[in-house]
């Protein structure tokens, strides 16, 4: 967490989460496929 030094108490929790998605996504690969879908649904 120590490169969010300075992140507004209000978008803090938006980080946090950020943090908690990729932790549990797993490998790259994981990680790319579901940005990709994220990208093709919005």
């Amino acid at each position: 967490m120590r490169k969010f030094n300075g992140t507004p108490k209000e978008h803090f929790h938006l980080f946090l989460k950020e943090c908690e998605w990729r932790f549990n996504t797993g490998t790259l690969n994981e990680l790319l496929i579901d940005l990709q879908l994220l990208k093709e649904t919005y």
